[in-house]
Order: structure tokens, then sequence, then C-alpha cells
């Protein structure tokens, strides 16, 4: 044990500064989420240790730079589809998990190699270990728990629906005109969102239908003609098994149907599934 206390403190004061990762997004509620989850992990571990100061400095910068790690590989997936935050969050449940472990392994450790000093433990010590082990179970069981609710499909496949950045902005060329990001949907969280377009100028259906592939193209997605159709997918990025995103759009008039009104003369409808 060391004399001090306060690399303790620095470790928990990083892991509560996770939370200003989702705050580069825009999402203070996410980062209120983050900092809670990140103190608990790191602090948890710092206070529980039995490691002195130079191992658990070395070991507690180690955490942060695996929730860090995690969080950017969830979160900044390039040209990628981002996934949502349930990505990063359950690496970093998983995350927590391996640090309760490693507290009890800790903790045994130390008991087995010094077992004639055992009972001179200082009480403190021993306090902070059992907080931090009730802590960092509870939070990991929990959570855990109610990620269970989660449903997934038969294939394992986790599914997101369609955002409004895997098409807008538009350019100034093009003006949308609606937009539903689940105007068809069905079971295990599948979902079609459709994006209603027109030309900014009037132009024709073809010149709209030849802006819009130019324009979605731009943004990653693959489109190429197939009978009729612009096609074409794009992969999830993150850590989990998310499914890919299909995108496509009729070149000719759209397909009639008696579930939905007609779109407006010469629009054109962007479709993206998540199956």
């Amino acid at each position: 044990m060391t004399s001090g206390n306060g690399w303790r403190w620095w470790l928990s004061v990083a892991g509560a500064g996770l939370g200003s990762l989702p705050l580069w997004q825009g999402t203070p509620l996410l980062a209120v989420v983050a900092a809670i989850c990140g103190l608990t992990i790191v602090g948890s571990w710092a206070w529980g240790t039995r490691a002195g100061r130079a191992t658990g400095v070395t070991l507690g910068a180690g955490w942060i730079a695996a929730l860090i790690t995690t969080f950017a590989v969830s979160q900044w997936p390039h040209n990628l589809i981002a996934p949502p935050w349930l990505d990063w969050f359950v690496v970093w449940l998983l995350i927590g998990g391996v640090c309760l472990a490693a507290l009890v392994i800790d903790w045994s450790v130390h008991a087995r190699s010094a077992r004639h000093r055992i009972e001179h433990t200082p009480p403190a010590a021993h306090a902070r270990w059992v907080v931090s082990v009730a802590l960092l179970a509870s939070m990991v069981l929990l959570c855990g728990c109610g990620l269970g609710l989660v449903q997934t499909d038969g294939d394992g496949s986790l599914r997101i629906a369609a955002r409004d950045d895997e098409v807008l902005p538009l350019p100034a060329s093009l003006r949308l005109v609606s937009a539903d990001r689940c105007a068809d949907g069905g079971s295990s969280g599948n979902c079609t969102a459709e994006f209603v377009v027109t030309a900014a100028d009037g132009a024709g259906r073809a010149t709209t239908v030849t802006r819009l592939v130019e324009h979605l193209r731009s943004r990653g997605w693959p489109l190429e003609p197939k009978r009729g159709l612009y096609t074409g997918d794009r992969e999830t990025g993150g850590i989990l098994n998310w499914t890919p995103h299909h995108a496509w759009l009729y070149v000719d008039a759209e397909p009639t149907s008696i579930l939905r009104s007609a779109p407006p003369p010469d629009a054109v409808v962007v479709y993206i599934g998540n199956l």
C-alpha cells in the first residue's frame, strides 16, 4: 500500500472525464452516462486494488486507454454508418467486468502471497475493496440485465433505423419534400425509411434521379443500376454485429401502392432498409 491516495483520486477524475467523449457528438445525456460509467469502472478499480502507486497508475491508464479506444473505434468508423451508443456501451460493460475480475484476482493473489500479514490489512483498505467490488458488480449486472431486453434476430444481428445524415443534407439543386424514418416496418426491428426528393429548379424526374444518385454516391452509397433501380448496400461500423443498410430508388415512376399516398409529380423516393 502507498502512503497517499492522490493517484487514486486522479484516476477517478480521469475516468469521469471520459464523459467528454460524447460531448464531441453533441449528446449531453450520453456524456452523463459515459462519465458515470467511466468513473465507476476506473475509480472502482483504483480504490479497490492493492497495487502500489506505479503499478496502479500504469494499469489505470491502461483501462482508460481501452475505454477511449473502444469509443473511437465505435463512433468514428470512417465512411461506414456510425452505430448507436449501445455499441460502445456494451463493450465498456465488458471492460468493467474485466476490471471486476481483476479486483477479485488482485485481492486473492495478495492474500495468498502474504497470508501471515493478511490479518494486519488496514480496515480502510478492505472497506474500499468491498465498496469497489459492489459498485462494479452492480453496474455490470444491472446494465447487463437491461441490455438483455434488446432483441436480436435468429442470426444474432442488431438493427438500427436509417438516420437523416445517411441522405441529408441535400445539395442546392435538390429539395427534400418529406422524410419518414419508418414508413414500412416489420418484426425484429427492421424498418424502411423513405426520403421524398424533388429538383429545386423544377427539373424533370430523370434529372432528379441523376443528381440524387451523384449525391448519394458522394455520401458513401455505392449505388449501381440494376433492373430499373439504383441500389447498393452500405456497411455499419462499430464493434457489435450491426446489419448493413440497403438503399434503392426507382429510375422510372414510383410503383403504385394502396398503402401509401403517391409522391408529388417528378419526385424521387430514396428507400433505406436495415434488413
